[in-house]
C-alpha cells in the first residue's frame, strides 16, 4: 500500500483531491504531463490525459493490467483505484458507494486534513470556502519558499508569478531557453527535456523521437530499471 501511495499524490490531480495551481503548470515533474479537462459536451466529467505513457505508469504502479486494454478503460480503472486507495488512507469506507459520493468524501476529508495541518480553522465554513482558503494559504507559502512578495496581490496574479518563477528556474538548469514561451509551452518542453535525459541514461536512441514515444519506451521496456535508478518521471512520483 505504501508503494502505490509514492505515485498516488501525484495521480490525486486528476480528481481535484490536492488544492494548487493548474497541474500542467504547477511544477515540473510527472504532474505537469496530466491535462486535466473537464469536457463539457458529456453529462458525466470524464479526465483527459496528455500522457497516455504517465497512465501507463499509475496502472502499473496501482497493480492494473494493461495489456489489450483501451485507454478509455484504462483512464477510468486508474481513476477508481486512486480514489479507492485515497479514501482507505484517509479511513473512509467506499465498499457500496458510488464513484461520485466517495469523490465528494474525499475531497472533503482532504480539505479538512490539510486545512488543520496548515492551521486553518475549519469549522462552520463549507467545503468551496475552506477549499478556497486552503489554496491560497498553500499558494502564499509557495511564494514566499520562492521569494516572491505576496502583500497587496490578487490570488490570480500570484499564482501566475509563482509558476513562472518555478518553471523558469527549472528550465534554466535543464539548459531550456524560456524566452518569448508561455508557461504551458515551457512546462512541456521541460518534461520533454527530463524524459530525454532518462532515455540517453538508459541508453535508449533518442534522434528523431518525441517525448511521448520515448516515454511509452521507458514504461515497457525499461520501467523496473528507470524506477530503480529514480529517473525522470520515477524520481518526481517517489520525493
Amino acid at each position: 500500500m505504501k508503494k502505490k501511495c509514492s505515485i498516488l499524490i501525484a495521480g490525486l490531480l486528476m480528481m481535484g483531491l490536492t488544492i494548487g495551481v493548474s497541474n500542467t503548470l504547477a511544477s515540473v515533474d510527472v504532474e505537469s504531463v496530466w491535462g486535466e479537462k473537464d469536457r463539457k459536451d458529456t453529462k458525466d466529467k470524464h479526465h483527459h490525459y496528455e500522457s497516455e505513457a504517465i497512465l501507463k505508469i499509475h496502472a502499473k504502479e496501482l497493480g492494473i493490467a494493461i495489456e489489450g486494454k483501451e485507454i478509455d478503460v484504462l483512464k477510468e480503472e486508474v481513476h477508481e483505484a486512486m480514489l479507492t486507495n485515497a479514501a482507505e488512507e484517509l479511513g473512509i469506507k467506499h465498499e457500496g458507494k458510488d464513484i461520485e459520493e466517495l469523490k465528494k468524501e474525499v475531497f472533503e476529508a482532504k480539505i479538512t486534513k490539510k486545512a488543520e495541518e496548515l492551521g486553518i480553522e475549519a469549522s462552520g465554513k463549507d467545503t468551496k470556502a475552506l477549499a478556497r482558503e486552503v489554496h491560497q494559504m498553500k499558494l502564499m507559502k509557495k511564494a514566499e519558499d520562492l521569494g516572491i512578495a505576496t502583500e497587496g496581490k490578487e490570488m490570480k496574479e500570484l499564482k501566475k508569478e509563482v509558476m513562472e518563477t518555478k518553471l523558469t528556474k527549472e528550465a534554466k538548469e535543464l539548459g531550456v531557453d524560456a524566452t518569448d514561451k508561455d508557461l504551458k509551452e515551457l512546462a512541456k518542453e521541460i518534461h520533454a527535456m527530463k524524459v530525454m535525459q532518462t532515455a540517453e541514461k538508459l541508453g535508449i536512441k533518442t534522434t528523431s523521437r518525441d517525448a511521448e514515444s520515448l516515454l511509452n519506451e521507458i514504461v515497457t521496456n525499461y520501467y523496473e530499471e528507470a524506477k530503480g535508478m529514480e529517473l525522470y518521471p520515477f524520481t518526481d512520483m517517489m520525493h
